[in-house]
């Protein structure tokens, strides 16, 4: 692996070493490591130009296409912060994002899918003081002329290399939370940092190329953790980026049997759509050995899905915007550890589980996780009363996640402290019951939440997307499911039936959008 201290000087050296390396493919377009370091030095000197410099935030409004990383290592190397925005967003919250940033410069595309970003961001002009220019992007230009696109930002400044010191220690990207718990929030990270996350990964292949050296990255937002924070590794592995810039089931299936893949990476969501999708018989899949499960909890249902229905090595991850990457599973798990745990701390990454007055607990004991190592984010941008709510004196991030360890030292998560409710005095936490309910014969997926009760205070409401929409479960099917497994107090005590689970702009399911429709009394109840 590429050893450099910042992500200019990495990128450098894998266009040095590699010029002719496929770094990104996307439509009909291919990007050499040469293009990704020319093309980023140019729009280097072009946000130069612009007075973009050290420590100043440019902000991605862009889909998921090859300019984005250009865009993203062009900042870095003039010293400056990239932030990204999802291109899923709206109006609020891309206003949001840019006023927390105070981003100076926003390169964005001006339309993409039914989205008119443009007057999203216009109409909001009179309130983000710091944005100095909007450059605006025709789609069209995007969709395979990422190279057309860099000229035409450049202009006369042309290809001058940029002088700009860049140190080890400079924040480099915002990663926003995605607002599934309250107010959206900027974890920032700097090179070393960022660079932390990618030789903490690589040290699970033992030097080695990882299974992943070709990396389908279908309909993920380049502005998540996962891809910010995930390109350290690309580069110093050299590897190659397949770009799909939506998520398409029929789509991904089709690049998995052309290209032979070997590895697949994705949110629980996406690989449940790959399994069901009406292609997945008939395509041959036989490439596949491996399934890496992160972005949200895994069902121990859905594992065993992979497993009987790819026969692939399935493993899992915890990671978060906030800390990277903590937890990994061990390529010899058998089913039943990964089916209940989210793995061991990686090596270079120190956990532990916390009390309230955060003293570490024993071996089972449940309590927050928390997390410190190299890898982690230096803190919430602009904010730091958040950051010292989550960073205490000693550098541990405090999660907000809930779980124990066991004896061997695997982590087993119980869900986030914010989604626990309470239930006539007892704690409860949903992740335990979707486990269970992801078991139920009639149910293909399932979400609980906390709702207000005049007596318990609160109640647990299940959400179901029953297998059958002519065979549904009763409540008192699934309260005896759950009963017969689980403490009475943990019975749901209502269900709403759903065509499918809302989800976020990062495909987690959107608890918020939940808990509102029990309000307004949408889905069919029984």
């Amino acid at each position: 692996m590429i050893v450099a201290p910042t992500l200019p000087e990495l990128l450098h050296a894998a266009a040095r070493q590699a010029p002719a390396a496929e770094a990104f493919r996307y439509r009909d377009e291919r990007l050499s490591y040469d293009d990704w370091e020319r093309g980023a030095d140019r729009l280097a000197a072009a946000l130069a130009a612009k007075g973009i410099r050290r420590g100043d935030v440019v902000a991605l409004l862009l889909p998921s296409t090859p300019f984005y990383h250009l865009a993203y290592l062009a900042t870095a190397r003039l010293g400056a912060v990239t932030t990204g925005i999802n291109a899923r967003y709206r109006r609020t919250e891309i206003g949001h994002i840019l006023r927390r940033s105070g981003a100076a410069v926003l390169l964005a595309v001006d339309t993409w899918h039914d989205a008119d970003f443009r007057a999203a961001v216009e109409s909001q002009r009179d309130s983000l003081p710091e944005l100095r220019e909007v450059v605006w992007i025709p789609a069209a230009q995007l969709r395979g002329g990422t190279m057309r696109v860099v000229a035409d930002l450049a202009g006369e400044t042309g290809a001058l290399p940029v002088d700009a010191r860049v140190d080890p220690e400079d924040a480099v990207a915002i990663v926003f939370t995605s607002g599934t718990t309250g107010i959206p929030k900027g974890a920032w990270y700097n090179h070393r940092s960022v660079l932390a996350v990618a030789a903490i990964d690589a040290r699970r292949y033992g030097g080695a190329k990882p299974p992943f050296q070709k990396h389908l990255a279908a309909g993920l937002s380049f502005a998540h953790i996962g891809s910010m924070a995930r390109i350290g590794l690309q580069i110093g592995f050299v590897g190659s980026m397949l770009i799909q810039d939506a998520f398409d089931p029929a789509a991904v299936l089709e690049v998995i049997e052309h290209e032979r893949l070997e590895h697949l990476g994705g949110f629980p969501t996406q690989i449940i759509m790959l399994l069901d999708h009406p292609d997945r018989p008939r395509r041959d899949l036989s490439s596949l050995k491996s399934v890496l499960l992160g972005g949200a909890p895994s069902t121990p249902a859905l594992i065993r899905r992979i497993q009987d229905t790819l026969h692939v090595t399935v493993s899992v991850r915890y990671a978060s915007t906030e800390v990277g990457i903590a937890t990994a599973s061990l390529p010899d798990d058998p089913p039943e550890i990964l089916t209940t745990t989210v793995g061991k701390p990686t090596a270079g990454v120190e956990l532990r589980i916390v009390d309230a007055g955060n003293q570490p607990l024993p071996t089972n004991d449940v309590g927050e996780v928390v997390i410190r190592s190299p890898a982690t984010m230096r803190g919430y941008w602009r904010d730091p009363e958040a950051t010292a709510a989550t960073i205490d004196a000693d550098g541990w991030v405090h999660t907000g996640d809930v779980g124990y360890l066991d004896a061997a030292g695997y982590l087993h998560l119980r869900g986030r402290q914010s989604e626990m409710f309470m239930r006539g005095g007892y704690n409860v936490y949903p992740a335990e019951i979707e486990d269970l309910l992801g078991k139920h014969p009639k149910i293909a997926r399932a979400a609980v939440v906390g709702v207000p009760h005049d007596v318990f205070g609160e109640v647990g409401w299940a959400f179901i997307v029953p297998r059958d929409p002519t065979d549904v479960p009763t409540l008192g099917e699934l309260r005896e499911f759950v009963g017969a497994e689980l403490a009475s107090f943990k019975r749901p005590d209502g269900v709403t039936v759903l065509a499918d689970l809302p989800v976020t702009a990062m495909f987690k399911v959107d608890k918020r959008v939940l808990k509102q429709l029990k309000t307004d009394g949408a889905g069919g109840t029984t």
